[in-house]
C-alpha cells in the first residue's frame, strides 16, 4: 500500500507522547477498563471486562469520578516545554475514551470536563491544542468509537450514536486548530488484544459501517486535510497502530508504535516504571523498522506526570539532544532491521545502530550492495571503531567492552547508496 502524503509527515516526526488521562485517574484504575458494565465488542471476559474482577468499578461509582476530578495543577505550555526538552514531536490527549467522557467542551454532552459540576471546568482539550500550536508541537486526537457510556450505543438506536459521534469529531476537526494526527481506537476490529489479532474463531472482522466511517473519513479529509488518521476506523487511512510492542519492521506503510512507560494506560497508585534505556531501545527499534515510537504517561487527578516517570523522559530527552539527528526526518534501510539492530537514513548518510551482537566476535558484516563510502564510517557513540571494505562487503570492528548495551551509533556517508532487492 502506497503511503499517503499525511502518513508520510507523520513519520518525519518519529517521537510522540500520549496522555492517557480523565477522571478514571482520581482512584487510579485502568481507563475505561476498569468500568464494570457491559462491552459488547469483547467476547470471552468474565464480568464483560478484560481486567481482574478486584480492579473493577462499578459503573454507578465510576460514572460519578468527574466530580472530583479537578485538574488543578495541569499547565499545558509547561507541560508542552517538558516534552520538547523530552525530545517529543507531537502529543496527544486521549479527548474521549471508552467510558464516554469528553475531555473537552462539548456541546453534544454534559458528561465532560467543563461540566457544572466537574472541579477541572475548564476544556484541557484546548488548551493543549493552544498550548502545541504556540511552542510548534504537533497536536494529536485520540477519540474512541466505542463509547460505554451512551444509551443508544450499540442498540436498536445506534444510528443515533453515529450521528453523535460524527459531531463531536467535527467539533474536534473545526474548533481546536491544525491536527497532526488522529487516533481512533474503534477496538482494532472487536478483535485484537494489545494490538495482536485474536485467533480466527474469536476474530471480529472490523465493519466500516458501524460507524459510518467512509462518509466520517470524508469529511475529515475535508475538514483536517493534512491530517494523518489511523486504521482503527475500519478503513486503513494512513497509519498502522500496533500496541504494547514494537512493530514489525516495515517500510511501506507508515506505523506508529505506543507503549506505556507505566504497566496501564491512565495513571495508577503504584507504579513499575520502564527504564529510560528500555525507551531509547524502542525509539532507535521503531526508527530502524520504518516507524515511530510514542511513549504513554497517565497524569494524576491533578494533572501532575509522576516524578519517576519525568527523570525516566528527562534522561531519554538527553539522548535525543545528542543523538536525534538520526532519528528525526530519517527513514529505515538501506540495510533491514536484524537481530544486530538497525539502521536510519537521510539523504546519502546512513546511520548503524548497533542495538545487540548477534554473532561471537565483536565485528559486524554487511554487504555493501553496490554501495561507494565517502570517507571513513564514524563512531558517535563512545568507543573505538575500525573498518575494511573486503569483497563488496563493510566490515565494522566495535569491541564488546566499548558498547554501552543500548545502541552503538556508526555514521557512514555514501557516494552511492546501497541498493537491496
Amino acid at each position: 500500500m502506497t503511503a499517503t502524503p499525511q502518513g508520510e509527515r507523520l513519520m518525519d516526526l518519529r517521537y510522540g507522547l500520549f496522555l492517557h488521562w480523565n477522571p478514571s485517574s482520581v482512584v487510579g484504575h485502568e481507563i475505561s477498563w476498569s468500568r464494570e458494565g457491559p462491552k459488547r465488542e469483547i467476547m470471552n471476559k468474565p464480568r464483560d471486562s478484560d481486567v481482574s474482577p478486584r480492579l473493577g468499578v462499578p459503573a454507578a461509582l465510576y460514572d460519578t469520578l468527574y466530580r472530583h476530578f479537578n485538574a488543578s495543577r495541569f499547565d499545558a505550555p509547561a507541560l508542552v516545554a517538558k516534552a520538547r526538552r523530552w525530545g517529543h514531536r507531537y502529543v496527544y490527549i486521549t479527548t474521549k475514551h471508552h467510558d464516554g467522557f469528553a475531555m473537552f467542551d462539548s456541546a453534544r454532552t454534559d458528561y465532560k470536563v467543563t461540566a457544572p459540576d466537574c472541579p477541572a471546568g475548564r476544556d484541557l482539550t484546548r488548551e493543549l491544542a493552544d498550548a502545541c500550536h504556540a511552542a510548534g508541537m504537533g497536536f494529536g486526537v485520540y477519540h474512541s468509537q466505542p463509547d460505554w457510556h451512551h444509551p443508544d450505543y450499540r442498540t436498536e438506536n445506534h444510528d443515533r450514536y453515529v450521528e453523535y459521534l460524527h459531531a463531536m469529531v467535527e467539533e474536534l476537526c473545526t474548533g481546536y486548530g491544525p491536527i497532526a494526527a488522529w487516533w481512533f481506537d474503534g477496538l482494532a476490529g472487536d478483535s485484537q488484544v494489545i494490538g495482536r489479532p485474536a485467533p480466527p474463531p474469536f476474530e471480529r472482522i472490523a465493519d466500516p459501517a458501524r460507524w459510518d466511517a467512509e462518509a466520517l473519513i470524508a469529511k475529515m479529509r475535508r475538514w483536517q486535510p493534512d491530517m494523518a488518521i489511523n486504521e482503527r476506523c475500519a478503513l486503513p487511512c494512513d497509519f498502522d497502530t500496533p500496541e504494547q510492542r514494537v512493530g514489525d519492521a516495515d517500510t511501506g506503510r507508515p506505523w506508529e508504535s505506543t507503549i506505556t512507560l507505566d504497566d496501564q494506560w491512565a495513571y495508577r497508585f503504584q507504579r513499575d516504571v520502564k527504564s529510560a534505556e528500555t525507551v531509547i531501545g524502542h525509539i532507535v527499534d521503531a526508527a530502524t523498522g520504518g516507524g515511530n515510537f510514542v511513549v504513554n504517561v497517565g497524569p494524576d487527578r491533578l494533572g501532575v506526570i509522576p516524578a519517576e516517570q519525568e527523570r525516566v523522559l528527562d534522561r531519554v530527552g538527553l539522548w535525543l539532544d545528542r543523538y536525534g539527528h538520526t532519528i528525526y526526518g530519517t527513514r529505515a534501510g538501506p540495510w533491514p532491521r536484524w537481530i544486530w539492530g538497525g539502521c536510519t537514513a537521510r539523504d546519502d548518510t546512513v546511520w548503524l545502530h548497533v542495538r545487540r551482537w548477534a554473532e561471537l566476535d565483536d565485528t559486524l558484516r554487511l554487504p555493501l550492495g553496490g554501495g561507494v563510502l565517502r570517507g571513513e564510517p564514524r563512531l558517535l557513540t563512545p568507543g573505538r571503531l575500525r573498518h575494511a571494505v573486503e569483497d563488496g562487503v563493510l566490515h565494522l570492528a566495535l569491541p564488546l567492552e566499548d558498547h554501552d548495551g543500548v545502541d552503538a551509533i556508526v555514521e557512514v556517508a555514501f557516494d552511492a547508496m546501497p541498493r537491496f532487492g
